[in-house]
């Protein structure tokens, strides 16, 4: 019976101090935090071996990191992933239907996001665009025919209509009080620059009476069906021969800085900018919802998962995620990082406590079998 107590006392001796010995060994991984000292003699093993080491425990989690969980190749991977890009532009369409919800004008927007825009910026960056487009058209195609641009867009019954009109105030112009006075001075200097011959026809007819009769004549004769068809067939005959010019005839005049003035002046005059910019801009967008959704959000998406892989390398290398995660371990309180390690590993402790304990137990029942047979 003594014997049994015996075995039994040094067993549970056993199991007391391997257990003890396993869970004081655990506590010294983080106990004590700070070295401790005796006057100015340190306590052995203190601090602990984890605050102890600390700054190097930071710096492996840091290579860690970069080295093994958080790489180019995984993280170009997981840009290349579809469920993400899908996922992202679902979210950019979501965004895109909140954001036609709503009603923002182009100068609600432009304060929004701290951009003033004018209306004056806004015509004048128009008409700027306009005449250096215009500028680019005429460098590219000087040597082409004005047929090719205008043949088509002005048909024949256009250039009858021309030579109607052009018959038109023609024959306004010749009944004008000012074009008989015109005419009148015209003959007095022809017939004076003729002598006794333009005298002698001045004294049988007055400069007024001829000035009236010739008026008559090229009206009468532009009212008259010969004159229509000539007039007709002079326009016609015209307009063809412009139309085989080249188009580098314009050029001079475009290139004068008062037609570019008189040009960008027309179009900022033309340009209602102010309704333009204070008109939500959901009235101009709306009608291509659909084609934005369909075509350019997933273009947008693509292009921008593109470039985020392409910015991964220099990326990573800016960031310095190895320093980063050094400098945060670095800072962290060692209960914290004691609080990090048990949250992951106290199953594991804790089996380490019990395995010490039953490692006892046998070292125990190992020496109380010895004691009674020696």
């Amino acid at each position: 019976m003594d014997e049994i107590i015996t075995i039994v006392v040094m067993v549970v001796i056993g199991a007391f101090i391997g257990g003890l010995t396993n869970s004081i060994a655990i506590k010294m991984l983080f106990r004590p935090y700070e070295a401790k000292y005796i006057g100015k003699w340190k306590v052995p093993f203190t601090p602990g071996v984890i605050p102890k080491r600390r700054d190097q425990l930071a710096k492996q989690l840091g290579e860690l990191v970069v080295k093994h969980l958080l790489t180019r190749e995984s993280i170009e991977l997981k840009l290349t992933d579809p469920a993400l890009k899908q996922q992202v532009q679902r979210k950019l369409e979501k965004e895109w239907e909140l954001f036609l919800e709503k009603e923002h004008s182009v100068h609600q927007l432009a304060e929004r996001f701290k951009l003033p825009v004018e209306s004056h910026q806004v015509q004048t960056a128009i008409a700027d665009k306009v005449v250096q487009q215009l500028d680019q058209f005429l460098q590219e195609n000087k040597q082409l025919q004005l047929k090719n641009w205008l043949e088509s867009a002005i048909s024949e019954q256009d250039v009858d209509a021309a030579a109607q009109l052009l018959r038109i105030k023609a024959i306004e112009l010749l009944n004008k009080e000012e074009t008989q006075e015109k005419m009148e001075s015209i003959i007095k200097q022809y017939a004076a620059s003729k002598g006794f011959l333009g005298n002698m026809v001045l004294s049988m007819f007055s400069s007024d009476e001829l000035a009236i009769k010739i008026l008559r004549l090229v009206t009468e004769y532009l009212q008259s069906q010969d004159g229509v068809q000539w007039l007709n067939h002079a326009v016609s005959k015209e307009w063809e021969a412009w139309l085989d010019k080249e188009l580098q005839i314009i050029e001079p005049f475009f290139k004068k800085a008062d037609t570019q003035h008189l040009i960008k002046a027309m179009i900022i005059d033309n340009i209602p900018a102010d309704d333009w910019l204070d008109h939500p801009v959901q009235v101009y967008l709306t009608p291509f919802s659909d084609q934005i959704k369909e075509k350019v959000l997933p273009v947008l998406v693509e292009q921008l998962f593109v470039k985020l892989a392409e910015s991964v390398p220099s990326m990573l290398a800016q960031l310095g995620i190895e320093k980063m995660v050094e400098q945060q371990v670095t800072s962290f309180p060692t209960s914290r990082l004691e609080e990090i390690i048990l949250s992951i590993s106290r199953k594991e402790f804790k089996l380490i406590t019990y395995l010490g304990a039953l490692l006892g137990g046998f070292i125990g029942l190992f020496q109380a079998i010895l004691f009674i047979v020696v």
